[in-house]
This record gives structure tokens, C-alpha cells and sequence, in this order.
């Protein structure tokens, strides 16, 4: 990291890590699908302790061995949250420069996502009449749900679904709770046709209490 991180903050990668190694294991063994959350205040910086932990899972450590692989998808929920989360690894990270922090538009195309690097994706491109969900042709090959679930198959426990902000896109309509997912609960519940359930999961949040429920009963954690 070019940014030095504080004692709390190193902490804090320190348990993120200790919490993900038995959870990558069961991923990689076929068990349960996982998620870990990463609860801290506001202005605590949990987007550098996010970004210190994936440069430390690429590059590895005497505490994690190196995956220069591994897939990030950093989710949030407005375009503007995306910026300013590349932004702010481009300026700490050592290792996560502008050629491994992609931002995913409605040109992108790819079977698989590639790996060493985080792609940012904002869940209002991913509704139905969106380009990246809905349109194949001369013009695109794979839709973006083909993309992600390529990658998920393809990577297992070395693809790594960021939520930030996990606390929006929580809410549950409980009178048609099967058919009123938002984006957000499709990449942890699954959405027939489109995506399986993610295996492993970091969710990122102030206020954490509504994605907790919202993976209570889907995925250990």
C-alpha cells in the first residue's frame, strides 16, 4: 500500500483475513456459500481496509498465500459511489493501479472477467431493458449476468464479491418476497436465468444490521 495504514485499520485486515481463509476453504470444497461482513463507522476508511485486503490477497503474505487470479466485482448501487471508490484505491494501493481497477459500462463484453483486477459495477445498469443485461447480438457476445456467472464457475473461491454500502437494496417486500428481489439480493439469493447465488461475499457498511438479516438463512458468515 502507498497509504500506511493505521493500527485499527491493519487490525481490521488481520481479522477479515483470519475470517476468510475457513471461509474460502468451505467454498473450495464445495460447501456452503460464505459471507463476511465488514461493519465499520463512517470516515473509518473501509475502503482502503478493503483495498489493503485485496493487494494483500494478490500479492499474498506471511498470512495468505498469493492469488494473482482472484476476481473482485466491487457492487454498489450509484455510479458516482464506483468513482469515488476507484479513485481512492488508485491513490493508496501500490498494487491496484488504473490498468486493475476497471469500471464496467454498457460496452463491456467479456466471457469471464479477468484476473488481478476489481471491477466496479453499479446496480442501475443492471435492470432489464439495460444493455448489459438484456442485449446480444452483432454488438455483444456475453450478457453481463453470463459474465459474472462464467466467473463464479470458473473461480470459485477466488472470486470475490464486494457489496459497499451492503446496508441498501436490503429491504424485503414480505408479500412477494420470491418475486421482488432487488438487484442487489440477486447476487446473494441467485435469480433464475440470469445469475447463481454468489459463493463468497464481503459486505461493506456503517449500518450493517439489514444486509445481516438479508444473509441470515442464504449464507454462513
Amino acid at each position: 500500500m502507498k497509504l500506511e495504514l493505521k493500527d485499527f485499520q491493519e487490525a481490521t485486515v488481520d481479522l477479515l483475513i483470519k475470517k476468510l481463509l475457513p471461509a474460502k476453504r468451505e467454498v473450495a470444497e464445495g460447501g456452503d456459500r460464505q459471507a463476511i461482513i465488514l461493519a465499520a463507522p463512517t470516515g473509518s476508511g473501509k475502503t482502503v481496509i478493503t483495498a489493503a485486503l485485496a493487494e494483500e490477497i494478490l500479492i499474498g503474505s506471511d498470512r495468505i498465500a498469493a492469488e494473482p487470479d482472484a476476481v473482485f466485482l466491487w457492487l454498489s448501487d450509484q455510479p458516482a459511489l464506483n468513482e469515488q471508490s476507484l479513485k481512492r484505491i488508485d491513490s493508496a494501493s501500490s498494487k491496484l493501479g488504473q490498468n486493475n481497477l476497471i469500471i464496467v459500462d454498457s460496452a463491456f463484453d467479456r466471457e469471464t472477467f479477468d484476473g488481478g483486477k476489481i471491477y466496479f459495477l453499479n446496480t442501475q445498469k443492471l435492470g432489464k431493458d439495460k444493455l448489459l443485461t438484456s442485449s446480444k447480438g452483432d454488438k455483444r457476445q456475453f450478457t453481463i449476468w453470463e459474465t459474472i456467472a462464467n466467473t463464479a464457475q470458473a473461480k470459485a473461491d477466488h472470486f470475490y464479491l464486494i457489496i459497499d454500502e451492503a446496508h441498501r437494496g436490503t429491504k424485503i417486500n414480505r408479500n412477494d418476497e420470491a418475486t421482488r428481489l432487488t438487484v442487489m439480493q440477486k447476487f446473494v439469493k441467485g435469480s433464475a436465468g440470469e445469475i447463481p447465488p454468489i459463493d463468497l461475499i464481503l459486505g461493506v457498511s456503517a449500518t450493517p444490521q439489514r444486509f445481516a438479516q438479508l444473509i441470515e438463512g442464504e449464507v454462513n458468515r
